[in-house]
């Protein structure tokens, strides 16, 4: 089995529940995804299955989300599963809150929550966290918000109300500390209420599945409908070998076009065989030389 199944994951799973269940339902050990989400979060969560697990390396990292933030409370968390520290009334005002979600526009230096897996001092920060030990200087990490933008407001009239944001972003940026933060601009306190990660690099929450759809064509010996093939995810460059070049591939040998590729020095690039995803290579000199080959 060789392929990424694209997720929908289920609210109040971890990541790593969701590749414990995969793992029953495919009968397989060899699965990995390519990005944790809380497990207060759902949507997208792309999996890759056998030696595809090699693959995750080489995805496109970008993010999309739809965060709900409620105003007016913060958690211990940063999201409406922590511990309140702290509630206070708020008056409803969007050109404020327009104004400052457009300060977190571009590149951005943010500050992971403490409970996260961010690793710190040999250990990750919620091991502090759940110690009840202390971080002050937990490290900054540098993330790109590419858009940010106001999709509306619930329980508007209410004390605490809920508004809706739809973020780009890059790799690692913490949705929980974008929440937090807002409410620190705002003066009145916010957290992460609910999550849904929309996009994860090319794949879409459109075209994602369920565990229990998964179940279905599993039962159904129908599989193959979910299951994505590499090529068609992956933006490296595509090189078709033959015959003879397959052999030396497969026996870690480097092949030699007979024309330029015309590529940049040290490009990983894909060699495709028969229409499939042979191996991923990388181009030195005019040489093609095996990085991870699934052969």
């Amino acid at each position: 089995m060789f392929g990424i199944l694209n997720i929908n994951k289920p609210k109040d799973f971890t990541s790593h529940d969701v590749i414990n269940k995969l793992r029953k339902i495919l009968n397989i050990r060899k699965i990995g995804h390519t990005g944790t989400l809380d497990p207060l979060a759902t949507g997208v969560l792309p999996v890759c299955i056998g030696k595809a697990t090699k693959l995750i390396q080489y995805f496109e990292t970008n993010k999309s989300y739809r965060a709900y933030i409620k105003l007016g409370q913060t958690t211990d968390t940063y999201d409406i599963e922590g511990k309140i520290l702290s509630t206070h009334n708020v008056e409803y005002n969007l050109p404020e809150i327009t104004k400052y979600l457009n300060k977190f526009l571009g590149e951005i230096e943010q500050t992971p929550p403490i409970y996260s897996s961010v690793h710190y001092r040999g250990k990750r920060l919620y091991e502090y966290a759940r110690a009840n030990q202390t971080v002050e200087d937990i490290p900054s990490r540098k993330v790109t918000i590419s858009s940010i933008n106001f999709i509306g407001v619930e329980d508007k009239d209410t004390n605490n109300p809920i508004i809706i944001v739809d973020i780009d972003c890059s790799g690692g940026t913490y949705i929980r500390s974008i929440a937090h933060d807002l409410g620190e601009m705002l003066g009145c306190g916010a957290c992460l209420y609910d999550l849904i990660r929309t996009k994860s690099g090319s794949f879409e929450i459109n075209n994602s599945y369920t565990l229990e759809q998964i179940q279905e064509y599993k039962g159904a010996n129908s599989l193959e409908q979910a299951i994505i093939t590499p090529t068609n995810i992956l933006s490296l460059p595509e090189y078709t070998i033959t015959e003879s070049e397959s052999y030396k591939i497969k026996t870690g040998q480097y092949i030699e076009p007979l024309e330029s590729l015309n590529l940049p020095e040290d490009t990983r690039i894909q060699l495709i065989e028969n229409g499939n995803l042979l191996a991923i290579a990388k181009y030195i000199d005019n040489k093609i030389y095996p990085v991870n080959v699934f052969a």
